[in-house]
């Protein structure tokens, strides 16, 4: 036997117990769901074929048009902020501070916390009476209305009257103002003192952003009455009305409650940015400082860029597990209220095991699978232009 036939045997050798178990676990229950989305199958019968009944029914199922409309609006609102936190995060990890490693440690343990206790703690947290999240949102909300209703009568904005927004305005453009006028004069004194000019800098920044906060409660008062009573006590898995109510096809607040849940989970995808940050080269950060570019220029021109190939692995990730979202709504919601929470994976399990409708769930996962397939090739080929290969 030639040395390269009997290289290649052993290494197949070495593969074909996984190969195996992949076609037994994953290829034969793959093909026969795709089977089984052409048959009448009840649990433990013969199936009988059908043809394409079962995908005409799903073209006139509300509930299958709801769930999957539910899958969507979650996927809309949980990817871009589960990326966008996700990249903070690692870019805040990949700065030189102490402490570093016990933080990278802390925001990647939740990742290894079970599903099932992820969401039987929240339901702790989203409690309406004693949960944690809305005991901080009531004193947060209380503090406020006290702060806010020192300068402004927060009914009458209610009601339409747009006095008292236009007063926020003239006390927020107040520091803004002071800031600009005697901003020149500050750096010329304290240019010798980079250190306390970082710091009046700072307190600056943040009595601006003090100020604004007013103007920008009053004015969701004035536009979103109803949503801004709701957040001083709301039942977050319970309640099934959309926030911002005046949004078309925004999520209800209990499936908010899931998407929050779903960022206490994103240090995986955080340590994966970790570590393609470890791989930017330090010279091309150098040379930008030489050229004066500040850290938005070099994050925009040197950073994104070369880590694009990973945030879109971690995007076309995030469609996929979204899609395959069922632990949380089963245990927090069953589904509920009014199948706002009801994910396409949770429909497909209610069809086979609740209904035993084994066929009519194939399908659903058919259409599921062919869904997952076309917005990821929607996602690369939307990112081809945007996306950099080093030496390609």
């Amino acid at each position: 036997m030639r040395a390269s036939v009997r290289k290649s045997l052993t290494g197949y050798s070495f593969v074909l117990p996984w190969l195996i178990a992949l076609g037994l676990f994953i290829g034969f229950p793959f093909l026969g769901g795709f089977y089984f989305s052409f048959c009448d199958f009840p649990p433990l019968k013969t199936p009988m074929f059908i043809g394409l009944d079962n995908y005409a029914q799903l073209l006139h199922d509300p509930v299958f048009h709801r769930s999957l409309g539910v899958t969507l609006i979650y996927g809309a609102a949980a990817i871009p902020l589960g990326v966008l936190l996700a990249l903070t995060l690692a870019l805040l990890l990949n700065t030189r501070i102490r402490g570093q490693a016990l933080y990278r440690v802390i925001f990647f343990l939740p990742h290894l916390v079970p599903t099932v206790v992820t969401a039987l703690l929240w339901l702790w947290i989203f409690n309406p009476d004693y949960g944690l999240l809305n005991l901080f949102l009531g004193k947060l909300m209380h503090g406020v209305d006290v702060w806010t209703g020192l300068f402004f009568d927060l009914e009458a904005a209610a009601r339409g009257r747009i006095l008292p927004v236009r007063w926020s305005a003239m006390l927020a453009a107040g520091p803004v103002a002071a800031l600009l006028a005697f901003g020149p004069w500050l750096r010329s004194e304290l240019t010798k003192r980079a250190g306390l000019f970082r710091l009046v800098r700072f307190a600056a920044a943040l009595s601006c952003t003090l100020a604004v906060l007013p103007v920008l409660y009053v004015v969701m008062v004035r536009f979103m009455p109803g949503d801004m009573r709701k957040l001083h006590s709301p039942g977050w898995l319970s309640d099934a009305s959309p926030f911002p109510a005046a949004v078309p096809f925004a999520p209800s607040w209990a499936l908010w409650g899931i998407v929050v849940m779903s960022m206490w989970g994103v240090g995986q995808m955080a340590v994966i940015y970790l570590a393609k940050l470890q791989d930017v080269p330090i010279q091309l950060y150098e040379a930008a400082d030489i050229d004066g570019a500040t850290w938005i220029q070099k994050t925009r021109h040197i950073t994104l860029p070369l880590i694009s190939p990973v945030i879109l692995f971690n995007v076309v990730m995030a469609i996929i597990g979204t899609f395959q979202v069922f632990t949380e709504p089963y245990i927090m919601t069953r589904g509920g209220p009014e199948d706002k929470t009801r994910f396409v994976a949770l429909f497909i399990y209610d069809q086979a095991f609740q209904y035993q409708n084994v066929g009519y769930a194939a399908a659903v996962a058919w259409v599921l699978f062919l869904v997952i397939v076309g917005l990821t090739l929607l996602a690369f080929r939307l990112s081809r232009r945007h996306v950099y290969y080093a030496g390609r």
